[in-house]
């Protein structure tokens, strides 16, 4: 009964911690291996499993302080660069991502 719980806590922790700005990057679900993301989700779980839990609000304000440092790591900064290096590459060379023009279709009509 708890691992449905657990895992949905998890997956929510990890989807706060990406719409607040962490990059997806270090995020895999699948293969956590940044020490603060674990820590991250480790402290949402505690905050969020069951009733009555008199040490959430301490969890919470752990899970937020761990967002701020993950925002703020070389890991995420790092991460966010090398997108924005890609995006404009991308649009330097005339490819966007998907390998055409975004005028090709107008061009072909």
């Amino acid at each position: 009964m708890y691992d449905a719980e657990v895992q949905m806590l998890i997956d929510a922790a990890l989807y706060d911690m990406e719409r607040a700005g962490v990059n997806p990057a270090l995020l895999d679900a699948e293969d956590l291996e940044n020490a603060l993301v674990k820590k991250g989700v480790t402290a949402y779980c505690k905050a969020n499993f069951g009733y009555d839990n008199a040490e959430a609000p301490r969890f919470d304000d752990a899970y937020n302080r761990v967002v701020i440092d993950l925002l703020n790591s070389s890991e995420n900064i790092a991460a966010i660069a090398a997108e924005e290096e890609e995006h404009a590459a991308s649009e330097q060379d005339g490819s966007f991502g998907l390998g055409a023009s975004p005028n090709a279709a107008a061009s072909e009509g």
